[in-house]
């Protein structure tokens, strides 16, 4: 490997401070793959039901009741996220404050 790059296994130790805590990214990183699932999941449905040839008045149900799950599904995560969300602002919103005495 050249001089001027850093291998991606010692990228942590390269850097001075991490934006926050391991455990807080690991679990950061599962509520969003969380969400893009269940977003996937959610636009392939739409997709089958649009293509689907019944009736408007029961097309109509169908995806009210499709979004009514999409919401219950992602309302948990949601949750999570802007909890997270309020703890990483914490942690950071004073990191690069220095007191002077």
């Amino acid at each position: 490997m050249s001089e001027g790059l850093v291998a991606p296994s010692r990228l942590s130790e390269a850097s001075p401070a991490a934006p926050y805590p391991d455990d807080l990214q690991r679990e950061l990183q599962a509520v969003l793959s969380a969400l893009a699932s269940i977003e996937t999941a959610y636009a392939h449905e739409r997709g089958r039901l649009a293509g689907w040839l019944g009736p408007d008045s029961i097309k109509q149900r169908l995806a009210r009741k499709l979004e009514e799950r999409h919401r219950h599904d992602r309302e948990p995560y949601a949750q999570r996220l802007a909890e997270l969300h309020t703890r990483i602002v914490s942690l950071t919103m004073f990191r690069g404050l220095r007191t002077q005495h």
